[in-house]
């Protein structure tokens, strides 16, 4: 399901799986404008700085945006079939975990070239890819569950990512930030998987040892919490569709 997904996810498009790359490569180009002409920003290799960061938030805005849609627009296959209905936000999320690789992959030599010393690290990278995976399948689940109940979800969630995408270190560090404007980043469960892929992509250091169990925890506990979610509401699930 993940896989045909995807396909469709481009099927027709001129420029195909080339999307995955453009997107965060532009937004990040835009960013770095504003940031490093207009307000100055002083962080060396800029564009590099925030392209680590956009990467994590592009896959996270994108999987929530089509999970929290995926049982509503599943509609006929959930009132026709007799399956796991788990398994519809499931390979959504995964569906969009494909995506967010392939540009990866094509953007991975610009880190290389940037900072030779990435290649030392990238290993614990696939901790951080793991974990984050599994935070977006709980929420995913979480949001996606949600939805059929509470139709207005839907509206609300791109306002919800406006203000969230602000609230995340994507083009500035979390040292920037005095107390108490700090603790709304700490309480941000996406900068514990945005900071690991600038401490590996950009500084090309090992992720801090707390941020990585942080992020562990995180994604146990949003799994546990949607998948809980989804069984205390399964059986309501088609009548509600």
């Amino acid at each position: 399901m993940a896989v045909k997904q995807l396909r469709s996810k481009y099927s027709g498009s001129l420029l195909g799986v080339w999307w995955a790359v453009i997107t965060p490569v532009v937004l990040a180009l835009s960013i770095n404008f504003i940031f490093t002409k207009v307000f100055r920003a002083p962080t060396e290799n800029f564009t590099i700085f925030v392209l680590s960061g956009i990467l994590a938030w592009l896959f996270f805005a994108g999987t929530i945006g089509e999970a929290c849609n995926c049982f509503v627009n599943n509609r006929p296959l959930l009132r026709q079939c007799v399956f796991p209905k788990e398994i519809i936000p499931i390979s959504c999320v995964v569906s969009n975990f494909l995506n967010f690789l392939i540009g990866f992959l094509f953007l991975l030599p610009l880190f290389i070239i940037s900072e030779i010393r990435v290649i030392r690290v990238l290993p614990v990278l696939f901790l951080v890819l793991i974990f984050n995976l599994c935070f977006l399948i709980g929420l995913g689940t979480i949001l996606a569950t949600l939805n059929v109940f509470f139709r207005d979800l839907t509206h609300f969630l791109p306002v919800g990512l406006m203000i969230w995408f602000w609230l995340t270190p994507l083009f500035y560090k979390l040292e920037m930030l005095s107390f108490p404007y700090r603790w709304i980043c700490l309480f941000n469960p996406m900068t514990y998987y945005v900071i690991p892929y600038q401490n590996i992509l950009f500084e090309a250091k090992f992720p801090p040892i707390l941020t990585l169990a942080t992020s562990f925890l995180i994604a146990v506990g949003f799994m546990f919490i949607g998948y809980s979610f989804f069984l205390a509401k399964e059986a309501n699930l088609s009548k509600q569709i």
